[in-house]
């Protein structure tokens, strides 16, 4: 029979300790790794934090799959196991750097009074320093020396923290990458040792929507946006831009399994732009030199010119090769796609306006946008955006007088049928992909004119606003909206427009402050927006336009509603009313935001009275877990004094049976004790996991008790039964000695009254031998007195 092909390996099976690696690396060895052998090792990261795709010290055969990830990622018991065995070892390499998690107990909500506790944006929890405590057995001076080592550039666990933040997305424990990435995001910060790319890798793996794909290949097209992520709630984002000098091998960042750019600082290809330096002294941006990486107009430094025909590629120029792309420093080639982007979507533009030839040849009075710094050329987007609106105004006002209309009155062509079909929605259900770039040429020819009109103008403001909606929180990473407010693709032509305005009033104000220095410009993604739309009743920041357009009757239900929300919003999560991360009501009851004001009040009422309610439950539910700790606290101290007052082997209480699986996480929680850790955790796993494990030693005890109860009543009835036999015996040999004491008596008794001397003598020897046994002496032989020799003569 030939071979069984081998089973291939599974990071689950592994994690479930039912499968170890070709080189015989098991969970149970790796979680019992002291620090320095977490250290130096490098065969258990790969483990431990899972990649889709093999790394340069990873071994190739142990390397997840997506449907793994999937299972891990799922709501079966073995994937939140595999969750909670993760946390796990998160914090087993956190407590190498002498961190730790906040407890879950001490935690406050996200913004609330001390910064320190409260949760972040997702609700992940604070990374902090443990305490040192008197005898817990831990070398913190070596504990400091490795955390304090993170800030060398060639440090290997940049590697690792990078593997760690992206293994912990795939495995649906954002709220732990993002506590990991924000808090190395502010150390990074603060230690300007640590190379940019370092950085920005961390950034990549924690932002990016790219989450199959390597950080080291994706930060090569990904924003500086992803890159550079955003402040922690509280902190005071600083201009420290990280050197990307001193990287090195370390210097990539790429995690454990992220690779890296193993390109030194002398190994980079110099600037195109030449020297930066600037008469001003002016500080260099958080992505290079200047705002353009190094190769802008930084006053009278000359920029480089844009792609001339007949000359070398340049920056800019879609005749570069990807050769010469890749010898591009990072903000080179963002600016170089971003020429590319501005000269494909805007070179019709430039021409209509009369920038450009129509040859495509710079005419402009100005210099030509190709050889702006990418801040620049962001800015002339915007300008141009703004002068074609313009000038399809004036056009419509030259359309309007030749048909001898005011100039502020609609053109002839424009009924009132048409006014009312800009403000229909889009319903049709038989149309698949309307307002998307890729829909079908049947289904296009199934709109009607105002439908197609709706459909262009949804697949433009994808287009130009996505990023921004991005930016500003409106969507998620991967372009989700996720506000409570409508998604524009679900808006009529004129709301679409309307919004389009309020974003772009947005879009100008954070430029303006960047401009003005008031912003960082890597603190864009942090953006004060609300968590709702503009456009919603209740919302605080709604703007003053949209507020005059409201009724007066809105308007009170406005106000109404900010209030409700401020004293309600967190009891509607607790209650569960309304769901914490889509934001959306999923109670029967009716969304607030749709009562009018008498339901309004009503609804105010009763939510009151179900807050009160549920503070008394809140309360009755820990004084009753107070009772329960203080019964059990009673409990163990009395067997505690059962087991110290029992003698024998017999009588202790046996160990609970234990299956290999139960034997190892005793071992584990053992571990957890001596390390100074809480044995189960405090997630709410762990938490049901100890309220199982205490109720299965709470039965097993009892089952003890009895049995013990049992076997003592055993012995008592046993001891009784033996007590009664031995009685019982005793009397029945008391009987027969008095029946032979009777019968020797009566012979006795006829011996003396006998008259034959010689029988006189032979009773009294039988009486002095029956004195010798009853008072135990045995007999030493005829008496010699003087009274038996007399008779004897006689």
């Amino acid at each position: 029979m030939p071979p069984k092909k081998p089973k291939p390996f599974s990071v689950v099976s592994w994690y479930g300790g039912n499968m170890v690696t070709p080189n015989n690396v098991s969970i149970q060895n790796v979680m019992h790794y002291t620090e320095d052998e977490l250290e130096r090792r490098h065969d258990f990261i790969q483990l431990l934090f899972p990649l889709p795709w093999a790394s340069q010290n990873a071994n190739r055969n142990v390397v997840a799959t997506k449907g793994q990830f999937t299972t891990i990622r799922g709501s079966s018991k073995v994937g939140k196991k595999v969750r909670m065995a993760m946390l796990e070892a998160l914090k087993m390499i956190l407590a190498m750097f002498d961190l730790e998690f906040t407890p879950t107990n001490s935690c406050t909500a996200f913004r609330g009074p001390d910064r320190t506790t409260a949760r972040h944006r997702n609700r992940g929890r604070r990374l902090r320093r443990i305490t040192p405590v008197e005898g817990d057995d831990i070398d913190h001076a070596a504990r400091e020396a490795r955390f304090q080592a993170l800030a060398n550039p060639n440090n290997h666990h940049h590697r690792r923290i990078t593997r760690i933040i992206r293994s912990l997305r795939l495995a649906a424990r954002t709220e732990d990458a993002d506590s990991v990435y924000r808090f190395f995001r502010r150390f990074a910060r603060d230690h300007p040792t640590i190379p940019r790319r370092t950085l920005h890798m961390w950034g990549v793996a924690a932002n990016s929507a790219e989450i199959y794909v390597d950080p080291a290949e994706d930060i090569q097209n990904t924003s500086d946006d992803i890159k550079d992520g955003e402040p922690s709630d509280g902190e005071e984002e600083t201009e420290k831009p990280n050197s990307d000098d001193g990287g090195g091998v370390g210097g990539g960042g790429g995690g454990g399994g992220g690779g890296g750019d193993s390109t030194s600082s002398s190994e980079k290809p110099p600037s195109r732009g030449g020297s930066s330096t600037s008469s001003s002294g002016k500080a260099p941006s958080e992505h290079g030199g200047d705002d353009g990486g190094g190769f802008g107009p930084v006053d009278d430094t000359p920029p480089p010119q844009g792609p001339d025909e007949g000359q070398s590629p340049k920056i800019g120029d879609p005749r570069m090769s990807d050769e010469d792309v890749q010898k591009l420093t990072q903000p080179e080639r963002d600016l170089h796609n971003a020429r590319i982007q501005h000269m494909s979507e805007n070179r019709e533009v430039e021409i209509k306006l009369d920038y450009r030839d129509v040859n495509g040849k710079w005419i402009g009075g100005d210099a030509d946008p190709m050889t702006f710094t990418l801040l620049n050329l962001r800015i002339w987007q915007i300008v141009l955006r703004d002068k074609e609106e313009e000038r399809r105004g004036e056009e419509a006002i030259e359309s309007r007088i030749k048909e001898g209309n005011e100039p502020d009155e609609s053109p002839s062509e424009s009924s009132e049928e048409e006014e009312d079909d800009d403000g229909k929605e889009f319903v049709r259900t038989d149309i698949k992909k309307f307002g998307k770039r890729d829909l079908s040429d049947e289904d296009r020819a199934k709109l009607e004119p105002w439908e197609l009109k709706l459909h262009l103008a949804q697949v433009e403001h994808l287009n130009d606003y996505l990023e921004i909606e991005v930016r500003f929180k409106f969507r998620d990473g991967d372009g989700f909206w996720r506000h409570r407010g409508t998604d524009p693709i679900l808006l009529s032509f004129r709301d679409l427009k309307a919004w389009q305005v309020e974003i772009d009033k947005r879009q100008a104000q954070w430029l303006d402050e960047v401009l003005r220095g008031d912003r960082s410009r890597s603190a864009e993604v942090s953006s004060n927006s609300s968590d709702v739309s503009d456009y919603n009743l209740g919302n605080p920041a709604m703007s003053e336009r949209y507020f005059a357009q409201l009724g007066a009757e809105d308007q009170e239900r406005h106000f109404a509603l900010v209030e409700y929300y401020d004293r309600f919003r967190e009891l509607e999560y607790e209650l569960g009313f309304r769901d914490r991360n889509t934001l959306e009501w999923v109670a029967v009851h009716m969304d607030p935001e749709d009562l009018n004001l008498e339901e309004l009040d009503m609804w105010t009422i009763e939510m009151e009275q179900m807050g009160d309610a549920w503070i008394d439950k809140q309360e009755a539910e820990e004084a009753e877990e107070a009772e329960e700790a203080e019964e059990a606290a009673k409990e163990a101290a009395a067997a505690a004094a059962a087991k110290s007052t029992t003698t024998g082997a017999r009588q202790q209480r046996r160990p609970r049976p234990l299956s290999p699986g139960g034997i190892e996480d005793e071992k584990i929680m053992a571990d957890r004790v001596r390390r100074g850790l809480d044995p189960f955790g405090d997630s709410p796993e762990a938490i049901k996991w100890k309220a199982i494990y205490l109720q299965m030693e709470k039965d097993w005890a009892e089952k003890e008790d009895k049995r013990l109860e049992a076997e003592g009543l055993e012995k008592e009835t046993e001891k009784e039964t033996e007590k009664e036999t031995e009685k019982e015996t005793e009397k029945e040999t008391e009987k027969e000695t008095e029946k032979e004491t009777e019968k020797e008596t009566e012979k006795e008794t006829e011996k003396e009254e006998s008259d034959d001397p010689g029988e006189q003598l032979r009773a009294e020897e039988a009486a002095r031998a029956r004195g010798a046994k009853s008072t135990k002496r045995t007999p030493s032989g005829r008496s010699n007195s003087s009274r038996n020799k007399r008779r004897r003569v006689g």
